[in-house]
């Protein structure tokens, strides 16, 4: 290019990233333009400079005046629009030249011309184009619209003169249908258009869609590149384009009689640039009648360079290089020698969107979790998706265009099917299944489609459309991702008994993705014939209307409903498994399983919702009509008391008080109506406690320094007990004193609200045993399920006599193994977790950073192990913090003997590590003070959650005090500070982090109660740690600034891989600089547009000059901490003043616990529950009121959206009690109004 050397790209996603590989190509400087949306685009990652569009995104892209402005500031020297938006607008190409920029397109004038159907319709009849037999001009009224339609012969087409797209389009078949279609036409032309003209044209239902590709000089000199046939149309919508067209070719002759007329039309009115002509032509007679001239680049445009060999964009922007250099266009000899008088091979394009065929192919917005290219020589994908890309309800929802090139139309036919089946991409639904099927059909192959095709072509997919999404249903899969960690769950089912033999009885393996169904579970329409098994809790299933067995493999149907309806008797989940899963179902980190917390895994890591579709196979095994049920002897029965085996650990001794100790066991406990997957919350008494504190882990004794939480483990939060099932944080600051053996954790997963639960102590062997017992019930049943023995063999699972140990007394302690110091090397606790877990920890319960590398090489000696004891052999996954390491392993392949004797020789083998010299990076990160997020985030705690609190309502204030400081103090430490990373976990790969010099650290309370949203980036402080809270999220840290975020899903920005999402590793420094809020934002956005890039210095951490600075201030420090000491006893005293006073309040108007729970055990009471962990905004219900079906009754606030709470089908009566009041903090599953049923 001579002149045109910077390029803006007026467009989005697909085409502008297809303009940009031509402008890279010829070395053009290309400036795209963006919404937050679409900040993740291939077209913006890809620009030399990509900036965002301000005002709504919905209209961003075609507000000219912003993209002008951008162009202008950018030093464009043109602009290109593409297709759609702007592409076509005339006074926006005038408005290009005026701000002294080439326009990359025809002149206004061709615009116009051809932007008004029916003058378009006079230009083509003047240059002797066939024109439908139409009207001429425009039609005034219904009147004069019946009468023309008579006149020209039925069927008819009524069309907006301004209209495209397909839009503004009505066919007529009589006068009665003219009559009700004049209105719509009109209004559409205005609404849509703004021009309410309308002319009509004679129909033909058997013809084709042909056009033909143009290029002129503006100069009166045109050329043409063929023909495409795009007859297959949805709703006139192209779908399918083929060049050359199989029509045309069957038709001598019929291509130069296209082509020139097109030619002729083009060079008529001198047009400039690329251009399509459309025609229809009539199927029995290969006559051919122009429809329309697109003034544009055509979305199909890529098929005829496949088979011209030529580069249309390129072309387009040499046209408007030559219109910079005032020769007006391209070269007439330049054009002629680009004519071709024949197509090389034969090319097709599918349009790949993400709509939804059992919804009439609506649109889909959602995250594409997977995102996979067949790609092959001959195949070309113009795309702007990737994995992880988030497809926007703002926008057309087309993902890619797929092109195959052959050189015979049989084997591009072949080779489109491969890419297409081949191809994958998981999320929202696709139409991927549904082209293929289009190309297998036998019309296609014979090139005999018609514009009609579409409405005869039958197709059903394979799949689940989701009528109802239940209470809480989620894709889950057996084991989940137990080696995930880094604040990732487990996940899996909550009854991994129920989940697999209900895969078992319809012949998949034990593991494959099925549906948790809680309390409530979905209604389901299969569109294609299944073999299903529904086992767990007693739930009301029907299979259209129909009751149908649960623990049996049952036979669906085409087009039956299936609706699994709420619990009839204890327990809480059922499973739904389907013959061969659910295949369109992400895998993440080799897992299906959903983790709704932090928002991965299963579909679009949510729970099921209304419009969803599961895809399933088609390949069902003939399994005969022999019934295969479990006998009822040997289904899992599921009381209203649950004794619930548990060992002791991993923290009792010295933690507890022997009392407390027997408290726990010989207390039956209640279930709250806060059980869920990431937590089960128990009512009962409260613990004494064997210490006054937490020292360095916090003020209250339950708090100990961060260390890696067991599944199953019985937290205290506070005084406040907490089970931990498969959903909760793999680390945390606070004492588990007992955790559940794995043998129970179905049944862990089985309790619900109002249940009744009691501990019964067992010994390690006793554990083992009974898990074993557990694995021998689910393999006789596989067994049988593949025609081997009987289930009335089988000797069902038996809770009714106690094991040894729990009868005995003896089940061992929390710490079993116990090092003592010796020179520098610190003691050691071994403490088990259940049958599954040890935790080894270093010190006194102080942090320090010798203890960190300790923690580091012991985890690097495991990884490198060898033999019994190794990852290959039973070790699974270990959470590391500052003091401690948690290992989690398979308790049937290593005896726990043997594992503690391994880790001890290992300690020995680590010896002296205090003149270690450990990798390490220091990332040096923005932050930003008194954002107006950060001051909103606060806003709204005070607003819904707590009105005042010795914190509120400045947190860096409060952080700064309670440490003897001020707030430049504080200010100064996050900006000068190395932070070292001591962990990374607890939600979304959140970095733990203390201050390297000890004369910096600092302690400060969490908030209480927990914030319901953090920001994302967010820099806060508790107890004497950082955190970075990397995605938005719950939290209880103070806020203190605003950074980058570290962590990814699906590893599609800079820094990150789908192996590995996360950023920050264990012994990384943090540093910060401050900028301002609008640098800031500016950062952030470079982040969320994949192109920020991180500042990282890779160095090494000497623990010898770590430790002389510890011995060298040891003095200054201790004085430091008799300072922070004396502030914080103030600040906690203003805080015991402030908490005493809001709880009196809240008090005044709370409704006692055993009311709330003696009315949720009341049959006659139905519940209406929060869809999930929220502030309460507004309460819309009031006691004594009417509720039905439909009704909001109250209005929630989470992740800064509001979402109205709605009381379900069948719901009639009047509300009973409100349970919450505006502010109150609710969790998923919590009831907020009871309606007394009547």
């Amino acid at each position: 290019m001579e002149h045109l050397k910077t390029l803006l790209i007026a467009n989005r996603a697909e085409i502008a990233t297809r303009i940009l590989k031509t402008a890279k190509k010829l070395g053009i400087r290309t400036i795209t333009v963006y919404t937050e949306p679409d900040a993740a685009s291939t077209h913006v990652s890809e620009a030399d400079v990509a900036v965002l569009l301000p005002g709504s995104p919905a209209k961003a892209y075609i507000d000219g005046d912003e993209i002008i402005k951008v162009a202008k500031e950018y030093k464009a020297d043109a602009i290109i629009p593409g297709y759609g938006f702007l592409s076509e607008n005339a006074d926006f190409a005038r408005a290009v030249a005026a701000a002294g920029m080439a326009w990359v397109g025809p002149s206004p004038e061709s615009i116009e011309a051809f932007g008004i159907k029916h003058t378009a319709r006079d230009l083509a009849k003047k240059a002797g184009v066939p024109i439908v037999p139409g009207t001429q001009g425009l039609i005034a009224n219904e009147e004069e619209a019946v009468k023309e339609s008579e006149k020209l012969g039925f069927p008819v087409m009524l069309k907006a003169t301004a209209g495209g797209g397909g839009m503004g389009l009505a066919i007529a078949h009589n006068t009665d249908d003219v009559k009700k279609s004049f209105a719509m036409v009109k209004s559409r032309g205005e609404n849509l258009f703004k021009n309410s003209g309308m002319f009509i044209e004679r129909y033909y239902p058997d013809s084709h869609h042909v056009e033909v590709q143009v290029f002129g000089n503006g100069l009166g000199n045109a050329i043409h590149f063929g023909e495409r046939e795009c007859s297959i149309q949805r709703r006139h919508q192209k779908v399918i384009e083929e060049c050359p067209s199989p029509f045309v070719v069957k038709h001598p002759h019929l291509r130069e009689r296209v082509c020139s007329a097109a030619v002729r039309l083009a060079e008529s009115i001198q047009y400039g640039s690329a251009g399509t002509i459309e025609y229809l032509v009539d199927d029995k007679s290969g006559d051919f009648f122009f429809l329309e001239m697109n003034t544009r680049l055509q979305v199909e445009h890529g098929i005829t360079e496949l088979c011209y060999d030529v580069d249309l964009v390129q072309l387009m922007l040499r046209q408007a290089d030559a219109g910079i250099a005032g020769k007006g266009g391209l070269a007439a000899k330049e054009l002629e020698l680009l004519q071709r008088k024949e197509p090389h091979g034969a090319a097709i394009e599918a349009r790949v969107y993400a709509e939804n065929p059992a919804r009439d192919y609506a649109p889909a917005p959602g995250t594409l979790q997977i995102v996979k290219w067949a790609e092959r020589p001959g195949v070309r994908i113009d795309t702007w998706v990737h994995t992880g890309t988030i497809v926007s309800s703002n926008y057309d929802p087309l993902l890619a265009k797929v092109m195959v090139h052959r050189p015979i139309r049989d084997d591009a036919i072949e080779a489109m099917h491969k890419t297409l089946t081949h191809s994958r991409i998981c999320g929202p639904p696709t139409n991927l299944d549904f082209l293929a099927a289009i190309v297998d059909d036998l019309q296609f192959a014979r090139g005999i489609t018609m514009t009609k095709f579409l409405t005869e072509f039958k197709y059903a997919p394979a799949a689940i459309d989701v009528i109802a999404g239940g209470a809480y249903t989620q894709v889950q899969d057996y084991p989940g991702r137990p080696t995930m960690g880094r604040g990732f769950p487990h996940a899996g089912p909550m009854d991994p008994l129920a989940f697999q033999i209900a895969n078992l009885l319809v012949g998949n393996s034990r593991g494959a993705a099925g549906l948790e169904c809680t309390l409530d579970g979905p209604e389901l329409h299969f569109l294609a014939p299944a073999v299903i098994a529904v086992c767990g809790a007693p739930m009301d299933v029907k299979l259209d209307a129909s009751p149908i067995a649960m623990w049996a493999r049952v036979h669906v149907r085409a087009g039956q409903k299936l609706k699994i309806g709420k619990t009839t008797g204890g327990g809480c989940r059922s499973y739904l498994a389907i013959r061969g899963g659910l295949p369109s179902v992400a895998e993440w980190f080799g897992s299906k399983a959903t983790s709704p917390g932090v928002a991965v895994g299963g579909y679009q890591g949510r729970q099921l919702a209304a419009g969803d579709l599961l895809a399933i196979t088609r390949d069902i095994p003939d399994f005969g009509h022999e019934p295969l049920a479990l006998p009822k002897k040997i289904i899992p029965q599921y009381p209203s008391h649950w004794d619930i085996f548990a060992m002791v650990g991993p923290y009792e001794e010295g933690y507890l008080r022997p009392e407390d100790v027997e408290m726990i066991y010989n207390t039956k406990w209640q279930i709250s109506h806060n059980a869920a997957r990431g937590g089960i919350r128990l009512i009962g008494p409260k613990p004494k406690w064997a210490r006054a504190d937490g020292g360095e882990g916090g003020a209250h004794p339950s708090n100990v320094v961060e260390y890696g939480y067991p599944v199953g483990a019985l937290n205290w939060t506070g005084d406040d007990p907490c089970i931990f099932p498969v959903d909760c944080p793999d680390f945390g600051g606070f004492v588990s004193s007992t955790t559940i053996i794995k043998a129970d954790y179905w049944r862990l997963g089985q309790m619900k609200a109002g249940n009744t639960m009691q501990y019964k102590k067992v010994s390690l062997e006793d554990a083992l045993a009974l898990r074993m017992g557990v694995n021998r019930f689910i393999d006789s049943v596989e067994k049988v399920c593949k025609g081997s023995g009987d289930f009335d063999d089988i000797e069902p699972l038996s809770y009714g006599t106690l094991p040894p140990s729990a009868e005995s007394g003896y089940h061992g302690k929390a710490v079993v193994h116990y090092v003592k110091a010796k020179g520098k090397q610190p003691q050691t606790f071994y403490r088990q977790g259940g049958d599954d877990y040890i935790l080894v920890e270093y010190g006194d319960g102080t942090f320090d950073l010798n203890h960190r590398c300790r923690v580091t090489a012991l985890m690097k000696a495991l990884r490198e192990s060898r033999g019994d004891i190794s990852f290959s052999k039973g070790l699974i996954n270990m959470v590391s913090c500052c003091t401690s390491l948690l290992i989690y392993y398979d308790g049937t392949k290593i005896p726990q003997a043997k594992l503690i004797s391994h880790l001890v020789n290992l300690e020995a083998e680590l010896g002296d590590l205090s003149r270690s010299k450990v990798p390490s990076r220091i990332f040096k990160l923005p932050i930003s003070f008194d954002s107006a997020k950060e001051k909103n985030a606060i806003k709204r705690y005070m607003e819904t959650q707590r009105p005042y609190a010795s914190y509120l309502p400045d947190n860096v204030e409060f952080v700064a005090k309670n440490n003897g400081f001020e707030r430049k103090d504080l200010i100064r430490i996050l900006t000068t500070s190395k932070l070292m990373t001591v962990s990374v976990g607890f939600f979304a790969a959140l970095p733990l982090c203390l201050p390297v010099d000890p004369r910096e650290r600092m302690n400060c309370p969490k908030m209480n109660p927990s914030r319901v949203f953090t920001p994302e980036g967010q820099v806060s402080w508790g107890g004497s740690c950082m955190a970075l809270y990397n995605v938005e999220s719950p939290g209880g840290y103070q806020l203190t600034g605003l950074t980058i975020p570290g962590v990814d899903y699906l590893g599609s920005k800079k820094h990150y891989s789908l192996s590995r999402p996360w950023l920050f590793e264990d012994f990384d420094q943090l540093t910060f600089h401050e900028v301002s809020e609008e640098e800031y934002e500016r950062q952030l956005a470079l982040f969320h547009s994949g192109r920020y890039e991180y500042q990282i210095e890779h160095t090494v951490f000497d623990m010898a000059e770590h430790n002389k600075l510890l011995e060298e201030t040891k003095d200054e420090v201790a004085e430091i901490r008799k300072k922070q000491k004396r502030a914080q006893d103030e600040m906690q005293k203003l805080e015991d003043e402030l908490m005493e006073k809001w709880m009196k309040e809240k008090a005044a108007g709370k409704i006692p616990m055993d009311k709330v729970e003696a009315l949720l055990n009341d049959p006659g009471i139905e519940k209406i529950t929060s869809p999930l962990n929220a502030n309460v905004w507004k309460v819309t219900a009031e006691e004594g009121q009417l509720v039905k079906a439909n009704d909001v009754v109250a209005i929630l606030e989470a992740m800064k959206l509001e979402i109205s709470v709605r009381a379900e089908d069948g719901v009639q009566g009047k509300a009973e009690k409100l349970l919450v009041r505006p502010g109150d903090v609710v969790n998923a599953g919590d009831p907020l109004v009871l309606v007394r049923k009547g």
